[in-house]
C-alpha cells in the first residue's frame, strides 16, 4: 500500500511538473471585464474565462497587470504567452498577433453629458453627424480609438489610459462624448449619476463600424499553432457547454457569450 501511494504521489508530481506554464497579460482597469480587488488580485469576467481555459488545457497560469496599449506589444516581444483583456478580433490586430475563436461579443455605446444634443441620436449616422467636431474620449490602443479616427474625421480624439478617466473628464465637461463597451460604461454611469451622463444612439457593433471586429478573443504570439489549437478547443467547449454564458451572467447580469 505504501509503495502504491508513493508511486501515485510521484506520478502526480510529474504531472504537475510537466504542466505548461503560461503568462497572461491583462489590463485590470476595465470592470467588469477585469479589475483589481482590495487585496490587489485581478478579478472579473476575463479572469474567470482565462482561469477556466488554463484548467481545461492543463496549464499553470500567472496573470500580469499591464496598461492596455502595452499588451499586444508585450505579447509580440515574448513578455506574455496570452493576452486576455477584451481584445476585439479585427484585421489590423490579426496582422500582428494570432487570435483565438471569439468567446464574447460585447456591444459598444457612446455616452454624453445629460442635455447634449447628441443624446437624441437614433442611429450610428446620427452620432457621426452630431459629434462631427466633438472632443471624444477613448482608451488608448482600443478599437474605439480606431472607430473614432476612421469615422469621425473632424473629432478631437482624446486618448486615456483608463476608462474611469474618460468618465471623469466627461462629467467635468472636458470632453463632449466617450466611446467604449456598454458593459464597461454601466458601472461608470451609475457611479457618477444618470442625471449627469446618458447613453446616446444605438448599441454599436461591427455592422456599424467594421473596426469593432468579430467579437473578443484570446491573443497569442504569431505561429503558436499548438497553443492556439488548445485555446480554441477550450473556448469552443466552454461556449458549447454554457460555461462562458454562466460566467458572463455572473459579471454582467446578461449573456455576452459569442453565439
Amino acid at each position: 500500500m505504501k509503495l502504491l501511494l508513493t508511486a501515485l504521489t510521484l506520478a502526480l508530481m510529474a504531472g504537475t511538473a510537466g504542466a505548461q506554464e503560461l503568462r497572461i497579460g491583462s489590463s485590470a482597469d476595465y470592470p467588469p471585464w477585469e479589475s483589481v480587488d482590495a487585496s490587489g488580485a485581478i478579478v472579473g469576467f476575463d479572469k474567470d474565462v482565462g482561469d477556466e481555459i488554463c484548467k481545461r488545457i492543463a496549464a499553470t497560469c500567472s496573470w500580469q497587470n499591464q496598461a492596455f496599449d502595452g499588451l499586444l506589444p508585450g505579447l509580440q516581444v515574448g513578455k506574455f504567452d496570452l493576452v486576455i483583456s477584451g481584445i476585439s478580433i479585427n484585421e489590423e490586430r490579426a496582422q500582428k498577433v494570432d487570435l483565438s475563436v471569439a468567446y464574447a461579443d460585447a456591444p459598444n455605446t457612446v455616452v454624453v453629458p445629460a442635455g447634449s444634443e447628441a443624446a437624441s441620436a437614433k442611429t450610428a449616422a446620427d452620432l457621426t453627424e452630431k459629434l462631427a467636431s466633438a472632443a471624444i474620449g477613448v482608451q488608448t490602443g482600443s478599437t474605439h480609438e480606431q472607430v473614432i479616427r476612421a469615422h469621425f474625421p473632424g473629432a478631437d480624439v482624446r486618448v486615456y489610459d483608463r476608462p474611469d478617466q474618460i468618465a471623469d473628464d466627461l462629467t467635468a465637461g472636458r470632453i463632449e462624448a466617450g466611446l467604449m463597451e456598454r458593459s464597461a460604461w454601466d458601472p461608470l454611469v451609475k457611479a457618477r449619476g444618470v442625471d449627469k451622463l446618458v447613453y446616446a444612439g444605438p448599441l454599436l457593433t461591427s455592422a456599424d463600424f467594421p473596426e469593432f471586429g468579430k467579437g473578443q478573443g484570446v491573443a497569442l504570439g504569431k505561429g503558436k499553432t499548438e497553443l492556439k489549437g488548445k485555446v480554441d478547443g477550450a473556448v469552443s467547449a466552454m461556449l458549447a457547454d454554457g460555461t462562458i454564458k454562466t460566467i458572463s451572467e455572473k459579471w454582467f447580469g446578461y449573456d455576452i457569450s459569442k453565439k
